[in-house]
């Protein structure tokens, strides 16, 4: 078997929204970019400051954006806002989106909980269970149930982010 052709999974992958959104940990090599291309994703999201995918080695025509946040803390509003802005544009260009960061649990937690605020109409309590349930560990801290919460007042009205956003 050739090189080209190995590929396994990243770290803690599984989907959230079938054909819609993934959760990965680090995709470390091109065998996990593979992998991710052969499962349908078109649009790689990475979240880690300390880890970055091999993008050399991204398949063709596989798009890559980047927010980082440093580990363990919680995103800004405004950073769920330009994660959302991504997956927003994604289905109108049919791109299928995976996001990561280290792990795959706390920052990518938090985005994918907001996806489910956002896209599916969940309330953050019910998002950050249901992705519980689903990648256990995922939302690791307070901080970033709170981020999740703000996100929810955000869309509400009920906070303005750009004065009420203490999460980092």
């Amino acid at each position: 078997m050739s090189q080209k052709r190995i590929m396994y999974a990243p770290f803690n992958f599984s989907w959230v929204v079938p054909d819609k959104l993934a959760c990965t940990g680090w995709p470390q090599n091109a065998a996990n970019l593979r992998f991710l291309e052969k499962e349908g994703i078109t649009h790689l999201i990475t979240l880690s400051m300390e880890r970055k995918p091999p993008i050399d080695d991204l398949p063709k025509g596989m798009k890559w954006s980047q927010i980082y946040i440093e580990e363990f803390k919680a995103p800004t509003v405004k950073e769920i806002n330009q994660f959302i802005d991504i997956c927003q544009r994604a289905h109108f260009t049919k791109d299928v989106i995976a996001v990561h960061c280290r792990q795959g649990r706390g920052r990518t937690g938090v985005m994918a909980a907001c996806y489910l605020v956002r896209f599916q109409d969940f309330t953050p309590e019910m998002a950050i269970v249901q992705l519980r349930v689903m990648r256990p560990g995922s939302v690791e801290t307070y901080k970033q149930e709170r981020a999740v919460v703000k996100y929810y007042d955000a869309l509400r009205g009920t906070i303005f982010p750009e004065v009420d956003d203490d999460s980092k």
